[in-house]
């Protein structure tokens, strides 16, 4: 439910992996909100990770009956850069063809 659309029959599916880049002020929690990162308020949704403040990316893999998103963290004061070559994913979610 997005307002008033009942989206139910035809459900969007939404991955948001987070920005691009952070400054050391950038985290919601340090920056300028001084607050959380907390879900909206509006739609209805599930969370299926709370928000994590630190580094990371995301890997998609796009086949004919499905997608396969491989979520990725590292901690740019603890880790090497090398260390990412090794890194597995906290968090997989796969997306069937509809």
């Amino acid at each position: 439910r997005t307002s008033n659309y009942d989206l139910s029959k035809n459900p969007v599916n939404v991955a948001l992996s987070g920005t691009g880049g952070t400054r050391p002020a950038g985290w919601p929690s340090s920056g300028w909100r001084k607050t959380p990162a907390l879900p909206s308020q509006v739609l209805d949704f599930t969370e299926e990770v709370k928000p994590i403040e630190q580094h990371g990316f995301t890997l998609v893999d796009f086949t004919a009956n499905k997608i396969v998103l491989s979520f990725f963290k590292w901690d740019v004061n603890k880790q090497s850069v090398e260390e990412i070559d090794a890194l597995v994913p906290f968090y997989v979610k796969e997306l069937p063809r509809a």
